[in-house]
Formats: structure tokens, sequence, C-alpha cells
């Protein structure tokens, strides 16, 4: 429970409410509440009922007292957490901190304030804060030792074991119509919020207003990564579209997390459309949840978002995608180009017939759905992808009827500077245009490149003073994969030895990591089993704050993200391409054994028949990954074979993630060998994989093998 007046210290509010968040506690505070006519007093005092601890925190004001009584809803709920004899933390604002003369109390109030801080101080051990970011460090040391206190003596070690589990994934709450059904939030947008883009901001709310616009069911938002397609679609899901029409629903769904399979979005979106329960609907065969989403689609107006629909395509589903370059899957074999499409210039708007191999969906059922979706009247669908789903083309090269795509360029000029100078770097449009020119004006590097300006010490913000500060940064006529790595290694420059390993140990996981997962790998210290010698490596953080403080710096810099829902941290793909191709080979090992030993030490579900979905898995399947990227092909043969090859097979029927798993100890392609030492596992190897593309609708592979 967060508990202080409210008007005056909105800012403080705030922080504590992060640093909660931050050490995986759910903050309970008045902001949360809906409007209610029930008494303040009752509502205040449930929820220090319902909490586990309580933090005060006090500054010049005493809170409103309310009529009849004697004291403030403030000292009221701190009087209730003594009587519940819960762990008290108590935070008064320092003396030093300048306050506005309208936040102090005056007569009788004034007293009164001073005789609870006079009574909290002899009462309790009282911390005193100097700004937000002061008492957010505070708080997080605070309520991380709480937490030890109150966990001692009462975690089992197979509650402990769930917890892990659980923290790989985020599983939202399937809420009822009309509220949004936000399946995985995204956390990669800047800092500042959306900067620019008014005018595809504009064409998609024509997109479901406008009539000449109502045959357009599916709308493709089309670009390499960090062109901000991913920012565009969330800000317009949440901010614009709700307020442009009234929709029965929305959904937010991203392929980006490792448990948003196609037949989890088929089967949590009936359940948030139907009202079903997801056990009913997981009974129903696949066929026939799809014809009643697509019926249901039909007749009333639903919001889809598909985000990041290249993962289920076949250039990108690979248990390596997080790691995978746009350069290499966006070549010829590709053709990522479609007739007519908006954002092309004429010349490259003609259709390669054929050449789209990588663009077909990875299971010929997701692509005839996808074309099934087209011809949905009522509802609109939105997806963002680095590549355009070849299903969605016909065979002369333009869109399927009902379905549109624009693809999506470097951001305007005007919208460039904008982007420059909300991170606080400065410059002319004459001196600066010719810069942003040079890397197509792409808004993640751009944003980047103004957070390592804005904090040029001789003169922050001062592209000229940071430009002469380092005289061999040059951007001009170099390919943008290479202005990637040459503007990303000057943001990387600034960083601390522990913030950068902080950056370095996320960008070694193929999705986003957990808090909890953090503190394993940064903040306690590593048992390694290394065949050599087994040696412990001292923790990079001593403490949770020093973490918090870390990770802050990185999130301030644009180069992490933090979904504050689940306290889960990514990077976006072309930060982690780059940290992690910087990185020489003993080093990536060494962080690839520390994942290791993390999931290693994760407990499984011995009983196959009792694995309930891939999630249940997915520390087995991070194991063998890890295995894999350290070259132990024959410990990850064994992982498969023990921990995955039942459940997937026989459980799940998981053929494609199945395949996705044994290509993997082909090093050398399916055409020769499986990289095993003994022929018994090679053998196996070469089977197992023929009944993957068996069961996945590829015979003429499984023949081969």
């Amino acid at each position: 429970m967060i508990s202080s007046t409210v008007k005056d210290l909105p800012d403080y509010r705030s922080m504590v409410q992060d640093a909660c968040l931050r050490v995986d506690t759910f903050p309970k505070m008045m902001e949360h509440l809906p409007a209610l006519d029930s008494d303040a007093i009752e509502i205040s005092l449930t929820m220090v009922e319902e909490s586990d601890i309580y933090i005060g925190i006090f500054a010049h004001k005493y809170g409103y007292i309310p009529e009849g009584h004697d004291i403030s809803i403030t000292e009221m709920e701190y009087n209730r957490a003594v009587k519940r004899n819960i762990p008290i933390l108590i935070f008064i604002m320092s003396d030093e901190v300048p306050v506005k003369p309208k936040d102090f109390e005056k007569g009788e109030a004034a007293e009164k304030l001073e005789t609870l801080k006079a009574k909290l101080k002899k009462s309790k051990v009282v911390a005193f804060f100097e700004s937000p970011k002061h008492l957010k460090g505070l708080v997080i040391h605070s309520v991380a030792e709480v937490k030890k206190k109150l966990k001692a003596g009462k975690a089992e070690q197979k509650d402990q074991g769930a917890a892990w589990a659980k923290s790989l994934h985020y599983n939202a709450e399937i809420p009822t119509p009309p509220e949004a059904f936000i399946a995985h939030p995204y956390t990669l947008l800047q800092l500042r919020g959306l900067i620019g883009r008014k005018q595809e901001l504009e064409l998609l709310t024509d997109w479901v207003t406008q009539p000449r616009y109502e045959a357009i069911t599916i709308f493709n938002i089309v670009a390499i990564g960090g062109m901000g397609k991913s920012a565009l679609t969330w800000t317009w899901f949440n901010h614009i579209a709700p307020q442009e029409k009234e929709w029965t629903g929305r959904v937010w769904w991203s392929f980006y997390e490792t448990d948003a399979t196609f037949d989890n979005f088929i089967t949590k979106t009936l359940t948030y459309v139907s009202g079903r329960s997801k056990d009913e609907l997981k009974k129903l065969p696949s066929s026939e949840k799809q014809a009643t989403l697509l019926r249901i689609l039909d007749n009333d107006p639903y919001l889809i978002v598909l985000d990041g629909l290249e993962r289920i395509l076949v250039a990108y589903a690979r248990q390596d995608a997080a790691f995978f370059n746009d350069d290499t899957a966006l070549d010829d074999r590709t053709a990522n180009r479609i007739a007519g499409a908006m954002g092309l210039p004429e010349s490259g708007s003609k259709s390669f017939v054929g050449r789209h191999r990588l663009r077909k969906t990875t299971d010929t059922r997701i692509g005839h759905f996808l074309r099934k979706l087209c011809q949905v009247r009522k509802s609109k669908i939105l997806v963002s992808t680095r590549l355009f789903p070849a299903d969605l083309q016909n065979r002369v090269g333009q869109a399927y009827p009902g379905c549109s795509a624009l693809f999506l360029l470097g951001l305007s000029d005007q919208d460039s500077l904008e982007l420059w100078r909300a991170y606080g770097a400065k410059g002319s449009r004459e001196a600066m245009l010719p810069v942003f020119q040079s890397f197509d004006k792409h808004p993640l590097l751009l944003q980047l490149l103004a957070s390592e300006v804005a904090e040029c010490r001789d003169a922050p913000g001062d592209f000229d003073a940071w430009e002469k500060a380092n005289p061999e940064f040059n951007v001009f006529g170099l390919p943008l994969v290479q202005v990637q790595s040459h503007v990303l290694s000057y943001a990387l420059r600034g960083l601390s030895t522990a913030e950068l390993q902080t950056l370095q140990v996320i960008a070694g996981f193929r999705m986003p990591a957990s808090m909890m997962t953090l503190k394993a790998l940064l903040l306690e210290k590593q048992k390694e089993k290394k065949e050599k010698a087994g040696k412990e490596t001292e923790p990079i953080f001593s403490s949770e704050t020093a973490l918090d403080q870390a990770l802050t710096i990185l999130e301030d810099k644009g180069l992490l993200g933090w979904d504050r829902g689940s306290n889960r941290y990514d990077l976006h793909p072309i930060v982690r391409g780059v940290v992690w191709n910087n990185l020489d080979a003993e080093k990536q090992y060494e962080i690839h054994g520390s994942l290791r030993s993390h999931f290693e030490a994760m407990p499984t579900i011995d009983d196959y028949t009792q694995v309930e979905s891939i999630e249940d898995l997915r520390p087995a399947i991070e194991l063998y990954n890890s295995l894999i990227e350290m070259k132990l092909y024959d410990e990850a043969c064994k992982v498969f074979y023990d921990r995955l090859d039942n459940a997937i097979m026989y459980r799940l029927s998981a053929n494609t993630i199945r395949v996705a798993l044994l290509e993997r100890l082909f090093v050398d392609g399916i055409e020769e060998l499986p990289t095993l030492s003994s022929k018994e596992g090679q053998a196996w190897t070469i089977g197992a994989l023929a009944h993957g593309y068996q069961f996945s609708g590829l015979p003429g592979k499984a023949i081969s093998l």
C-alpha cells in the first residue's frame, strides 16, 4: 500500500510505483481505482487491509480530514497498518528539498503533521529522501529486504520453481469486452512516446472510418526493424482507435513472444470474443475454433492487431530469430514487394512472381486462415511485419481482395527534427538533415544518436561539439547495416562496465528477461559448471538499488524496454544484434553458460501427459537452445529426448516447433548428418526430424530423411 498525500507528490508516487514493480511487488494506489461512490475512508482502509507491506511517504501536506473526524485519511491508513502489525516503511522528505509555498500546510493541519512526523520518527526507522529518483532507490532496497524476511522459511522449493517457470512468459488475464485484451504489451516505445508519424496515424484512422476503405479488412504496415511500425500501431491502437470508432472489443497480439503461437492466438482470441472458457475451447478441433472466430469477427466490429507477423513466416520462423539480421532475410528470395502498395516508389512496386518462398507462412493452414480473414466484413485486422505475407498476394503480385499494405519509410524532415530535439539534442535544420538522411531518417538510430549527443560532457546536446569530440564518427556513404553498428557503438561507449554487462546478458536471451532472472544472473553469485574447472563468478551488482539504476539508465538511453506489468526487459532486435555480435566467442560462450545453469536449475514436468501447453516446456526449450549455442550438441540432443520429445510429439502435436528445434542439430544443413558424436544419436535425430516434417505437411522432406 502506497500511502501519502496525492496532489503535491505525483512524481514521487510514480517513482515509488516503479520501485515496487521493479522488485515484483504490486503497488496498491488510489490512482488505480475507478471513480467510486464508496466512502473514501472505507476504500483507503480496505486497501491497507489487503496489503502485505505499508509504504508511507510524508512531505509538507497533512492530507484530507473527513468531516466528523480529527485526523486525516493518510494518518488513518498508517494507524490501520500499525494495528495489523504488517511491515511499515516510512520515508520523509528532507528539509533540503525545495518546495513551493502552496505545498506547505498551515494552521492546525501543520501542527497535526508535525505531531505525526514526530510519532513516526520515534516509533519507526525513517529514511529521508531528496528527490524522486533517490526515493525510488530507497524503496527498492527497503521492499527487497522486507520481502526476504517475509519469504524466509515459507517458500517451498516447488513453489519457487513454479514461480521461475511462470516468469519466462507473460500471461495476460483475458478481460470481458469491450475492455481491450492486450496479450503481450509493447515495451520498446520511445521513452517520450511516439514522435511524428501524423500522416500514417491519420491513414489508419481513415481506414476504419472512411467508406472508401470499407472493403479493406487487413491492413499491413511493412518495414525493416527500427522504423517504428510497432510503436505506430501501439499508439494508434491505444490512444486513437478507441476514440474514432465504437468497437465490440480490441485485441493486441504480438508474435515476438515465445508463447505467441498461432494456435494460442486462435484459442485466446476466441475465448475473449466468445466468452467461453479457454479449457472448453482447447478441446475443440482447430478448424472449428477458426470457423467460430471468423464468424464472430464477421458479425461484430472487433479490432485485432497482429504485431510481428514475420515470426510465423518461413524467413523468421527459427529458434534464433531474435538474433536474425534483416539484411540476411530481405533478399531476392523474399521479393518483399507488392503491386500498388503505398509507400513504395513506382520502380519498386513490380511483382517478383515465384520469388517469395520465405514470405510464406510456416503452416499452410495459417495462410488459409489469413485469406479467410480478408473476407470478414465487420472487424478490422491491423498487421505489422517486416515482410509482406505471400499468402496475402495473388499470382500476379497484387494484394489479395480485402487486403492492402503500407511500406513504412523513414521519418519526415520535421518529424526527424522533433524526435532529435525531444531527446535534448540540438542543431539547425540545415546542419542536421544531411546527417539524418545518411541513415534514411531511421527512427531508432536517430533516437540513439540523440541520446548520446544529449549527454556530451563538453556541451550537452550540441552536435557540433560532440562531433569534434568524436572525430572518427562518420555515417556518410555507409550501407544502413553498417550505420546501425556505427551509431550503436557510440551509444554503448558511454555505458559503465556494469551497464554494458547487463545489456550483454539480456542480449543473450531469445525473449524478454524477467527481473527474477536478471537478479539471479546479475545480483547473485553464479556457480558455473564447466568441464575444465568449476568456478564461482562474483555478482555484477551489489544491491537491487544498483541494478535498478543501471536498468533506468539503459531505459533512458532507449537501449532497453521495460514492461511494468510483467516486470520483464527486452531489447530491440537491432540493439540485440549489434550488442551480441560485438562480443567475442568466449564472452558469448560465458553468457550462454550462465543461461544454461539458470535454466538447468528450473524444475521440469516428468510426466509428459501432464504438460498443458508449450509454456510448460519453456525452461527445457531455453536450456536446449543454450546448449546449441555452446555447441554442446550431444547434451542438447539428450535434453530434447528426455524432456521435450514425447510432450511435443504426443501431447501437443507441436510439429512446427519440433522441426525448428531439431534442425538446429543439423549444423551443416539437413542434407548432411546431424552434428552428433554417435551413430545411434544421428539415426534417432534423423528419424525424429522426419516425423516432424511428415506431420507438418512436408512429406517430401520427410521421405528424403
